[in-house]
């Protein structure tokens, strides 16, 4: 005969855990877009269904915030709350990249307002390119500024780049274009929710893009705009996900700085087109090579080094063919930052045999997302 503890543990069974990919999408509409408090939460807990169980937690309401533990616990605001919203998600071709998905930009987590999840229509593997190059700059540029950004955009393309940009009037748009003429990958970073495109006059361009690259978004279908603050919190995704940035042109105040401000931030170089003294335009960035806030850049040429890229070899159709990162590959890259490491600090972080390492940092290295230096020690390209 059963004892009390067996019969309640027969008719009170665990409650199951919920899906890994709902536990993100509550965590991320609790934490907010753009929230301080994302790094905090996964240094705490590890991961969204970790917060979810800890969300009554002092510890939680510590690592998150006020505001987001009172949401947090909110009637209704549970993960199975959002099963609806992700098949709908689905069913419009929508993709969830959630913190933990094999395709979400591993450079997004090396900064501490990561978005937890991301949005995507189109081809997410690009996001994880070594070769990204931001390219911003003024909405209403001059005829100056349309051709360098088509220039300078068209001629890193063909080479291998990726062009990151804010899909916006004016020179965002002009990169994108540049991209897409050559038939070349670009990446679109929306200030809007994803089923949105800003602006309509766009639509057509988001296409091509959506064919050959990808756009995303932190704000999700079925939003409302939040307006200026949105195009803000973009910016510092245009910069994190690029590899250096490239100002064509811009004014003195204007939002373009606001992105140069977070490239400064994560430790991205800069770079600058010159522009004549007498135009307003280009009073923001002659100002930024005037600082030392940016090198100089006159011909795609001038970012190969910086980027990895050759002339001879960096081609579209290599680019097409290349393997998707493995999830050893990831976990590496995910462990080498800015920084030099060395073997056993990798072998540390990462958790992988010596032998299993090594021959991931050489694929790596192969594949030219990483540097051997010196001394064994790998760096970022």
């Amino acid at each position: 005969m059963n004892g009390p503890g067996l019969g309640q543990m027969s008719l009170f069974p665990p409650e199951p855990a919920p899906e890994p990919l709902l536990c993100w999408l509550w965590l991320a509409h609790t934490l907010g877009a753009g929230s301080g408090h994302a790094g905090q939460v996964l240094d705490a807990f590890g991961g969204a269904q970790e917060a979810w169980e800890a969300r009554e937690s002092d510890a939680f309401r510590a690592a998150a915030g006020i505001p987001a533990a009172q949401r947090a616990s909110l009637p209704g605001n549970t993960p199975e709350h959002y099963r609806a919203f992700a098949r709908r998600c689905a069913a419009r071709g929508i993709r969830i990249l959630p913190y933990d998905d094999p395709d979400y930009p591993l450079a997004f987590s090396r900064i501490p307002d990561m978005p937890l999840v991301l949005y995507c229509t189109g081809d997410p593997r690009w996001l994880n390119e070594p070769a990204t190059i931001g390219m911003v700059g003024s909405r209403k540029p001059t005829e100056y500024g349309q051709q360098a950004a088509a220039d300078l955009g068209g001629a890193l393309a063909k080479a291998g780049a990726v062009i990151v940009s804010g899909l916006a009037d004016g020179l965002d748009s002009a990169g994108h274009r540049a991209a897409v003429r050559e038939h070349c990958p670009t990446i679109g970073v929306l200030g809007v929710p994803i089923d949105r495109t800003y602006p309509a006059s766009n639509r057509e361009l988001r296409r091509q893009i959506e064919r050959k690259g990808c756009v995303i978004s932190e704000y999700p279908p079925e939003s409302e705009p939040v307006g200026r603050n949105g195009f803000l919190q973009r910016n510092r995704l245009i910069a994190a996900l690029s590899s250096a940035l490239v100002v064509v042109e811009a004014q003195e105040k204007s939002g373009t700085m606001s992105t140069v401000n977070h490239a400064e931030r994560y430790g991205k170089p800069v770079y600058a087109v010159p522009g004549s003294i007498f135009s307003p335009n280009s009073q923001g960035t002659n100002a930024l090579l005037r600082e030392g806030r940016a090198k100089a850049v006159c011909k795609a040429e001038d970012l190969f080094d910086v980027l990895g890229l050759r002339p001879a070899a960096a081609r579209a159709e290599e680019r097409t063919a290349a393997a998707p990162l493995s999830e050893n590959e990831r976990r590496v890259l995910a462990c080498i930052g800015p920084q030099a490491r060395g073997v056993e600090e990798l072998g540390s972080q990462s958790g992988l045999p010596t032998a299993l390492l090594l021959g991931t940092l050489m694929k790596l290295e192969l594949s030219g997302r990483v540097l051997c230096l010196p001394g064994k020690r790998y760096i970022l390209r």
